[in-house]
């Protein structure tokens, strides 16, 4: 099969997954919301800090060191395994003891025995980081979709049954706890890998140099995207906390479908053919450029029609959310670009790069939030969008060091897409405003519908490059 039908095949596969997943997860998100409380989702927030740190330091970079290296046998999968196995035992027991603290910090007791029962997700997906390792470097995404239907299936039926039944914030750690369960085994009964009790030192310190700076980048990541509820947990109610992060959360069903597809498929797919730099270098383009031709539309589509979607979900309760989701999407926007910037350093083995632009893009992230700091939750919500044009310029900064594509370079590529995406988010406003009165489903469809025909009318106007491209590829996958 050709680089392109791999990738084209990766995408479908990645894309299926993701909508699975997703698609059962904003339903689940829909049910939930309209069961429990918004005191309950806010207590989850608070602890999202310490259980997303957890989760980076057991994924630790071992696996992606697994994804490009062509050569790996037993002794690397065994040596990560049990390197992974180890670090999710210790943050278990350091969150265990820790819990108590935190609890106190944000004065809600119950926080102690939500993070000794939702961290116990930390031991369970260590067992299966290396199968997941193993299929994403041979390409299986066709498996990995089918391994994510029980959990997307499993978990979310769990929690709408306990939440049903009165077990309030207690269902929201089922349906985590469930799914991570679900996902570990199914990877376990597809790959026909299994841990040997060997441990190479010489293989483990390999994956380790490699990864451990991936692990400090991923840390600093996951710590400063998690601050925002850190902060507003301890400066204002729990219910404050829970209307930003229930924006910030709907945002990220779309959002993560397509990250998730150029950042799962993008890395293997340009670690497979990182020897030949010409075809790698196109292949880098043509995802950048494709991934704002999707993602820029999507966002401000869902941006314009948010007041909608959430009155027609959530009603009423919900709609304090709007604003965070509406100021979030300007900011994801970019989030798929981010991915393929830095897949490329993983696949030149430029860790050191790596980790040396996500610190400078966290002095410049704690930047916006001392200056956002005193503009209330909704000045916190732009820093966001300021930090994530910020660390747009710093990730394409060795771009063309590395694949010769410049910032500037993508800056210009980049303009008409976001010109284009923004005539339309004024069309479909104008839209949603001379239909107000009308039924809510015919608002969200009569404005998407012009948004859709708007955006890409004008593409097919003034024949972009990426809209014939998509067009040229789903044919030549077809053929």
């Amino acid at each position: 099969m050709s680089t392109r039908k791999k990738a084209v095949s990766g995408i479908i596969w990645t894309f299926s997954e993701s909508l699975i997943n997703k698609g059962f997860g904003f339903v689940t998100a829909v049910v939930l919301g309209n069961i429990l409380s918004i005191n309950d989702f806010g207590l989850i927030a608070m602890i999202s800090l310490f259980v997303q740190v957890g989760n980076t330091i057991v994924e630790s970079g071992f696996g992606n060191s697994l994804i490009r290296t062509k050569d790996a046998d037993d002794g690397d999968y065994s040596s990560v395994f049990w390197m992974n196995l180890g670090l999710g035992v210790i943050m278990y027991l350091l969150l265990y003891v820790a819990s108590p603290w935190i609890a106190s910090y944000f004065d809600q007791p119950i926080l102690s025995s939500l993070i000794r029962w939702y961290c116990l997700a930390f031991i369970i997906s260590a067992f299966s980081t290396v199968q997941l390792s193993i299929l994403s470097s041979q390409l299986q995404f066709r498996s990995i979709t089918l391994i994510s239907i029980p959990s997307a299936i499993l978990g979310p039926l769990i929690a709408i049954l306990m939440a049903y039944f009165g077990f309030g914030v207690w269902s929201l750690v089922a349906l985590y706890l469930v799914s991570q369960i679900v996902q570990s085994l199914g990877l376990w009964y597809v790959s026909k890998w299994r841990p040997s009790f060997i441990f190479k030192k010489e293989k483990a310190k390999t994956h380790f140099f490699f990864g451990y700076k991936l692990l400090l980048s991923a840390l600093l990541d996951t710590a400063f995207k998690n601050i925002y509820n850190f902060i507003i947990g301890k400066r204002y109610t729990v219910d404050a906390l829970g209307y930003f992060d229930r924006g910030r959360a709907v945002n990220e069903y779309p959002t993560s479908i397509l990250t998730n597809i150029v950042s799962k498929v993008t890395y293997p797919l340009l670690s497979n053919i990182q020897d030949n730099k010409t075809e790698t270098s196109n292949a880098y383009k043509q995802i950048i450029r494709t991934s704002l031709f999707i993602n820029a539309p999507m966002m401000l589509a869902l941006a314009a029609m948010a007041p909608l979607i959430f009155e027609l979900f959530w009603k009423e309760k919900w709609l304090p959310a709007v604003p965070y989701f509406q100021i979030v999407c300007l900011a994801s926007m970019l989030y798929p670009i981010h991915s393929v910037n830095l897949n490329i350093l993983k696949v030149y083995s430029r860790t050191n790069l790596f980790l040396r632009l996500e610190i400078i893009k966290k002095i410049l992230m704690a930047l916006c939030i001392a200056i956002a700091w005193n503009f209330g939750i909704l000045g916190l919500a732009w820093s966001i969008v300021a930090s994530s044009f910020l660390a747009l310029l710093v990730n394409t900064y060795y771009s063309k060091e590395l694949i010769g594509y410049s910032t500037k370079q993508q800056l210009v590529e980049m303009l008409p897409t976001l010109l284009i995406s923004g005539a339309m988010y004024l069309v479909m406003k104008q839209v949603i405003s001379l239909l107000e009165g009308n039924v809510l489903i015919l608002q969200i469809l009569i404005s998407f519908i012009a948004g859709f025909i708007f955006y890409f009318g004008i593409c097919w106007i003034i024949k972009s490059k990426q809209l014939l491209f998509i067009i040229k590829t789903i044919k030549s996958y077809s053929s």
